[in-house]
Order: structure tokens, then sequence, then C-alpha cells
């Protein structure tokens, strides 16, 4: 009994360096760093939705907002149209194409009527409607320019002279020179461009200038 109490602290204190032992050396080494999580050994992440490549757009591809154009009934016969394709590449197109003002007048029915005119493409691009526009003196042109009287009495070219839209755009170079285009003349006298430029899709490609890319794409398919 006596041997039982001298050796039994010796042996509790033993028998506590040989738990605490086993533990350290299981938490340490016995678990793999696969196994381990927080901040200490390697982590499962998970990444919900993980991108794949073919959800990826290349060069030369279109862009996932662009789709619902493709897939436009308009968009599929016009492409393969060489004006419409000429009217995609013009420089003074793209540049106007991402001005919102232009995208609502090109939906304009007086708009689209007066395009379709030879002389009202001649007159927006003189020097004479340009200069009488910056003066607000288009009240003149009325004796100086027979070109300017003969539509006085076309509905539509007097419904262009109250809109703003009209003013402020025809003031611009780029603007006059995309009317002579017969590019843009002959898409104005499709009823299947107009259509198409209604489409809040295809606006805001236009606006992105991605349209060129897209029909360039349809053409060599």
């Amino acid at each position: 009994m006596n041997l039982l109490r001298k050796w039994r602290f010796p042996i509790l204190i033993g028998s506590g360096i040989i738990a605490a032992g086993a533990l350290i050396y299981f938490s340490t080494g016995h678990i793999g760093t696969d196994k381990a999580q927080g901040a200490i050994g390697k982590r499962d992440v998970y990444r919900d939705g993980q991108v794949k490549s073919a959800d990826v757009a290349t060069p030369g591809s279109a862009p996932v907002a662009t789709q619902a154009i493709l897939e436009s009934s308009e968009f599929k016969s016009l492409a393969k149209n060489q004006a419409f394709q000429e009217l995609m590449k013009d420089a003074s197109f793209a540049q106007l194409s991402k001005n919102e003002a232009f995208l609502r007048l090109l939906t304009d029915r007086s708009f689209q009527d007066m395009s379709r005119n030879a002389t009202f493409a001649q007159l927006v691009s003189s020097d004479l409607f340009k200069q009488a526009l910056k003066q607000n003196m288009l009240a003149n042109l009325r004796v100086q320019d027979s070109r300017f009287q003969e539509l006085t009495k076309n509905e539509a070219f007097s419904h262009l002279m109250r809109n703003d839209l009209f003013l402020r755009l025809a003031r611009n170079d780029a603007f006059a020179s995309l009317l002579s285009a017969s590019s843009f003349q002959g898409m104005m006298r499709n009823d299947m461009f107009a259509r198409l430029v209604s489409q809040s899709s295809f606006q805001q490609a236009l606006m992105q200038g991605s349209a060129a890319q897209l029909a360039l794409r349809l053409r060599a398919e």
C-alpha cells in the first residue's frame, strides 16, 4: 500500500506526458495537409459556376450580349447584303451609330422617307444649308436654294425642319456625308433594315461598335 502511494503521483504525471505526446503526434504528423482546414494546411475552395472555355469570347467571336442579333431573322437576311456590309463598315455610320440621337432619328418615319430622297441628301450636304443652320436662318433658303423650295412641299421634310434631333445632327459633317452614301440610301429603302434598327439589341450593338464585326462574321459563314 505504501509502495502504491509512493509511485501514484509519478505514474499519473508520466501518463499525462505520454497522452500529451500522443495528442501532438496525431494532430501534426498523422493528419495530412489535404485534410486540414482554415489558415493551416491546404484549403478546399469551392467555386460555384466555374468559367468554361466555351463561355469565353475569343477574338472575332460575337459577345454574348449580341446573341439576340445573330438569331434575328432581319439581321440574317441583311448580313450578306452588300449595301448593308458597306454601311456597317462606313466610318461616318460607325461614328454616328454611337450617338443615341442618331439611332432615334433612324426610326423616325419622316427621316426614313426623306433619306431616300436624292434632293434631300444634296441639300443637307450643301454648304449653304450648313451655313443657314449655324445662323438659324433656314427660312432664307426658300429664296436662295431651289432644292429647299422643292422640299418644302414635302410633309416629311416639313416635319424634319421642326425636329431638334435632325437639326442638331445636320450640323455634323459625318451626318451629311452619310446621307449621300449610296449604301445608306439603299438601306433606308429596305423595310428589313427599318425593322432591324428598331430592335434595342441592334441599337445596343451599334453603340458598342460591334455590329460590323457581326456582319463580317455572318458573311463568312
